[in-house]
């Protein structure tokens, strides 16, 4: 992993190369997927116990599906070193996401919610460098290779 520092820590990610740069939208791209996997959980959950025929058991069910379709969208985007808007619409939902828990007062909610929302940062970090394409350390020694 092309992490910034030896320490490893995972909050910083080394986007001075392509390679820190890929390994940060990877890491997006799975925290996308994790945060669909909750939706699709939440939606199963939430709207069975709403009940699924009544009007807040369908709000609840759209409001999950559609948490699902932008974050799978963003996380194959984002796998392929590309998807910074829709990575950005995802940590939106994200953050609503972890407002309600914080809300909720939700501790294992806060901490897997928290760390989809670093990890889903960092990856919208990375692809806007891969986006921008300039200053990485490691085009300058491609060229004597």
């Amino acid at each position: 992993m092309a992490f910034s520092d030896s320490a490893g820590k995972f909050w910083q990610v080394d986007l001075t190369s392509r390679l820190g740069a890929h390994t940060a939208t990877h890491q997006g791209a799975l925290a996308c997927f994790i945060f669909a996997g909750l939706a699709v959980l939440g939606f199963f959950l939430l709207g069975w116990s709403a009940g699924f025929g009544t009007p807040a058991g369908i709000a609840v069910m759209i409001g999950a599906g559609l948490e699902f379709v932008v974050a799978m969208i963003a996380g194959l985007r984002l796998r392929t070193g590309k998807g910074a808007y829709w990575g950005m619409a995802t940590a939106v939902l994200a953050t609503l996401e972890l407002i309600g828990k914080i809300v909720a007062i939700s501790i294992g909610g806060i901490v897997i919610g928290g760390l989809v929302l670093v990890y889903l940062v960092n990856g919208i970090r990375g692809a806007l460098a891969l986006k921008r394409g300039q200053g990485f350390t490691d085009d300058a020694t491609e060229v004597f290779e």
